[in-house]
């Protein structure tokens, strides 16, 4: 009789690398704007990057808010007058924030926790130095899961 709940790791997981830290997912372009800009600036920035969320940042870099797909989607269909309107009336002012040495399960769980799908990473002098994203954690396990499947082999 086997016991399934007990199953030993193979040789070929056990030498996978998985990600600790959020630098080693995060992505370190970020697409940014300042809080005077407009809701269409927002708006153009993320159709032309095709990216859901954007950071806001004041004249030395640190960051003021995020703006998300949703909350473009938000605006325009309960705000008559988007278009007169600025970023900084829109987007999420204080957001959750990582460093880029939190570990991955840590901002993971933050993400869960919280419902948000984007976390700005900011770094010394709290400047912006990138972005964890949902779709930046599902490429990592995307890699991990192809490098097991193909160590099994």
């Amino acid at each position: 009789m086997s016991d399934q709940n007990n199953v030993q790791p193979s040789s070929a997981s056990s030498s996978l690398r998985l990600p600790l830290r959020v630098d080693e997912v995060m992505t370190q372009t970020v697409m940014t704007l300042r809080v005077t800009d407009s809701f269409d600036d927002a708006v153009k920035l993320m159709a032309t990057h095709q990216v859901r969320h954007s950071v806001i940042v004041d004249d030395e870099g640190r960051i003021k808010g995020v703006i998300s797909d949703r909350d473009v989607l938000r605006a325009l269909a309960r705000t008559p007058d988007w278009q007169t309107k600025a970023v900084s009336e829109i987007m999420t002012h204080e957001p959750f924030v990582v460093n880029p040495h939190t570990a991955v399960t840590d901002a993971l769980a933050q993400l869960i926790e919280k419902h948000i799908n984007c976390l700005p990473v900011v770094g010394e002098g709290e400047k912006i130095c990138g972005i964890l994203t949902s779709s930046d954690l599902l490429r990592s396990y995307r890699k991990v899961l192809e490098s097991a499947h193909h160590q099994e082999r």
